[in-house]
């Protein structure tokens, strides 16, 4: 798995928490953003990865709270907790111990460059999911036709 690889499924694992609305950076790479704050705003302070994993899960579920509904749709609020701890797990294993080989501080400088592949991989989610599901209505439409 190349890290392009990470950074796509880091953003379907997102997506299923929370769907993006707009084109805006800000809330299309809100889950990414966050997560990355999570964890470099503890200055310097080196934690184990179950403590990492638990201050970027927390971070996302609060920020799903604080986000709104004109910038994000959340699919559905149940589970929503093991959603966060998945996509928490993933970004601390993947993210920060496999690309960023375990350094916060090489998190943060690499962060932008990184959001850019979150952000193109989350609005690539999102188109196909639309495709989709505009494909299974045209489909329901035809069915109904028919009868």
């Amino acid at each position: 798995m190349n890290e392009s690889d990470k950074i796509c499924h880091l953003a379907e694992l997102g997506f299923k928490i929370a769907q993006p609305k707009g084109y805006k950076p800000h809330a299309v790479e809100r889950l990414f953003r966050e997560s990355v704050r999570a964890i470099t705003e503890l200055r310097g302070v080196d934690l184990s990865k179950c403590d990492y994993r638990a201050t970027v899960s927390g971070r996302i579920q609060k920020t799903l709270d604080r986000m709104g509904d004109d910038q994000a749709f959340v699919p559905e609020r149940r589970g929503l907790d093991a959603k966060a701890d998945e996509f928490a797990d993933y970004f601390v294993e993947m993210i920060l111990n496999g690309i960023c080989e375990g350094k916060p501080g090489r998190l943060k400088k690499m962060s932008n460059n990184l959001a850019d592949g979150y952000y193109s991989a989350t609005l690539n989610i999102r188109r196909k999911y639309w495709d989709e599901r505009n494909l299974d209505k045209m489909s329901q439409t035809e069915k109904e036709e028919i009868r």
